[in-house]
């Protein structure tokens, strides 16, 4: 493993993390699986054998997922955030990462089949929470914290007034 990046976000899995690797790299442009390290012996999360690391790339930032073993599941003081282009970019995302198992939130939130928390976010969000209009920006916040995947047009028409 050599990389010139010094920082990788690590994700905890119970036995999934080859699995939930190759799903998030087949989701985002510019991902890859950068390798799989397996284990010689025993231990606590497997069998010798069995995967312990995934070093991935996800749109351009490295990620190792680790079978870490039981009892370790992810919450919301962790999450990876999306942000997209547009609305087609937001229900593409939103429609893989609520698929087979995985549960809808509110407020852009997700929790995916793997048990990780995402936040699907349109970018003219993140324009309109740093806009100087007071007003603007709290018709639009209003009416984010009303949805539950993001709704472009009607975030746009609440910003408007």
């Amino acid at each position: 493993m050599s990389s010139d990046k010094k920082t990788a976000t690590c994700l905890w899995y119970d036995g999934t993390a080859e699995q939930a690797a190759e799903f998030y790299v087949s989701l985002f442009p510019g991902s890859k699986i950068d390798y799989a390290a397996r284990s010689d012996d025993d231990w606590p999360g497997g069998k010798a054998g069995d995967v312990i690391l995934v070093g991935f790339t996800l749109a351009g930032q490295p990620y190792q997922a680790m079978n870490g073993g039981p009892g370790q599941p992810f919450n919301f003081s962790a999450s990876i955030s999306v942000s997209c282009r547009d609305q087609a970019e937001v229900d593409r995302y939103w429609e893989a990462l609520t698929a087979d198992g995985g549960e809808p939130i509110q407020c852009g939130w997700l929790k995916d089949r793997y048990g990780l928390y995402w936040q699907i976010v349109p970018e003219v969000f993140f324009g309109m929470m740093l806009d100087d209009d007071k007003d603007r920006r709290q018709r639009a916040m209003h009416a984010m914290m009303q949805m539950v995947k993001f709704d472009i047009a009607a975030l746009e028409a609440a910003y408007e007034g």
